[in-house]
């Protein structure tokens, strides 16, 4: 397992602590390393790249969403209108419009959101970088 150097006299030979400057110059190079390493990795996907994807897979939600919820608002409001409340005709209708259209601006203002908090996080992700 464990088995000890030795010198060619046979004796052990003995570590000596590095002193404060060789262990600050080493604790760099050893982050340079680390870096250059990151870099070099052809497996990890690039950051740009990510935000991308993640972009592009919050569009598609949104968008699945912007088509299928105004439609299950406005079928599932006239049904309840109808059903539920007795509304029938042009007032059964206006409340489906309006509950669609609200679904509609709901989902707009969380796409939104999503926006302005991503770009939180970017601003945050780009102070810690510069601090470390």
């Amino acid at each position: 397992m464990g088995r000890r150097k030795k010198s060619a006299n046979n004796a052990p030979v003995e570590r000596q602590l590095p002193s404060a400057r060789e262990s600050v110059a080493d604790e760099s190079a050893v982050s340079v390393r680390e870096e250059e390493q990151e870099v070099e990795d052809p497996y990890t996907i690039p950051l740009h790249s990510r935000q991308a994807a993640f972009a592009i897979l919050w569009l598609l939600v949104y968008s699945f969403a912007m088509f299928t919820l105004p439609f299950g608002a406005f079928y599932g409001t006239r049904h309840v209108l109808a059903d539920h409340f007795h509304i029938e005709g042009f007032h059964n209708t206006c409340g489906s419009v309006l509950a669609a259209v609200l679904t509609v601006n709901v989902i707009i203002m969380l796409y939104a959101f999503r926006g302005f908090r991503e770009v939180e996080e970017e601003d945050r992700e780009r102070a810690k970088r510069k601090v470390h």
